[in-house]
């Protein structure tokens, strides 16, 4: 058999380790900012079902309830449950930070679970209850805003 050309393997160019950060592409940017928007998508899903799941579980559990009923809904819960779960890791793939996901899909739940009790259940949240989630939203703004350079970072590049 005849043998490929042998490299050296001696040298390795400069301009392949370039000193400076490159610049991403138009293209990859636009990926970046649509991996992002399928993560928090896919958290938003996920808190939605895991309310979905303890709504469910809620109606299963009641105090008068029949067994077909009760049946009915732990078989709701387990597939909001497994949605919620693919969901969650599907954001997590999506997302730059588990910790922006985890607060995503805290938020989410959060919100839906409001939503569902109000509709199914007719409870009705404390104004305390509402300024915790209003907290909550603050904080999740602040994880996800993406802050300018400070001036000793742009003095470095």
């Amino acid at each position: 058999m005849a043998a490929g050309p042998q490299s050296s393997g001696a040298a390795v160019s400069a301009a392949a380790y370039p000193d400076s950060p490159v610049e991403l592409p138009a293209r990859l940017q636009k990926g970046a900012m649509r991996r992002r928007f399928w993560g928090v998508f896919n958290c938003l899903c996920a808190g939605a079902f895991g309310a979905l799941a303890a709504a469910a579980a809620k109606l299963a559990f009641g105090s008068q309830v029949n067994i077909g009923l009760c049946v009915l809904g732990i078989v709701a819960m387990a597939s909001a449950n497994s949605l919620m779960w693919t969901f969650f890791s599907r954001g997590l793939s999506f997302s730059m930070s588990s910790a922006i996901a985890s607060v995503t899909v805290t938020f989410s739940n959060i919100l839906c679970s409001a939503i569902l009790g109000y509709l199914l259940y007719g409870e009705c949240q404390e104004i305390l209850w509402w300024g915790g989630v209003f907290l909550i939203l603050c904080g999740l703004t602040l994880i996800h805003r993406k802050f300018p350079p400070t001036w000793k970072e742009s003095k470095e590049q």
